[in-house]
């Protein structure tokens, strides 16, 4: 659902106090506001227009993940210097309100509780994104993305916090898919799969979770 546009400064929340830290201005329709890796400069608020968020899986593909209308808020990556984890690129001619990141902390101030929650905002939206990457792509790729983060917390037993299958449910593939690429990366000497999985070769499983093989 897209929300209806917002046609004055005076009906947005983010002017509630008279102090508005973005500016507003005109996107046309293609103008990319960035590309995946890029940090943002800027966070922008969409005020009328609808903007395509897109991502570039390792094997070149492109896949448009969502579509962002009035209200939408994007380039959060911004505030803590964070590389963007999809394009952004206006699919109508637009209207945005943008402003730098450090205008915006000191607009919404660290130690405010307002501060704090953007914080834990920036944060639940780089989970997001870390999520979202774990179903992108081949299944040895996903797991292996997984594996560099999380190696320690897979176990087969029951008192482990992810079992087998609650890994396979997490990366969008069934159990035996997963077990078969446990024993493909066991066979291939980067890990040791038994009560816990363990890494052994650590930049050959960052090479397949690019999905460079």
């Amino acid at each position: 659902m897209v929300d209806e546009p917002g046609a004055r400064c005076s009906d947005c929340a983010v002017n509630a106090t008279g102090r508005c830290p973005f500016t507003s201005r005109r996107v046309e329709a293609g103008e990319r506001l960035w590309m995946q890796g890029d940090i943002p400069k800027e966070v922008v608020f969409v005020r009328e227009g609808l903007l395509s968020v897109s991502t570039t899986e390792p094997s070149g593909t492109e896949s448009l993940s969502a579509v962002r209308g009035p209200r939408s808020l994007l380039g959060t990556e911004s505030l803590s210097s964070l590389p963007a984890h999809s394009s952004v690129e206006a699919l109508t001619d637009s209207t945005v309100c943008t402003t730098p990141p450090s205008q915006l902390q000191q607009w919404v101030g660290p130690q405010t509780p307002a501060g704090s929650l953007v914080g834990l905002l920036v944060d639940e939206h780089a989970r997001n994104a870390r999520d979202t990457n774990l179903r992108t792509g081949p299944s040895l790729a996903r797991l292996a993305r997984f594996l560099l983060d999380f190696a320690k917390l897979v176990d087969a037993g029951r008192k482990a916090p992810f079992s087998k299958q609650h890994v396979a449910r997490i990366l969008g593939m069934r159990a035996e898919t997963l077990s078969r690429c446990l024993r493909q990366l066991v066979d291939s000497g980067i890990i040791e799969s038994g009560r816990h999985v363990r890494v052994k070769d650590t930049s050959r499983l960052a090479v397949i979770a690019r999905g460079a093989v």
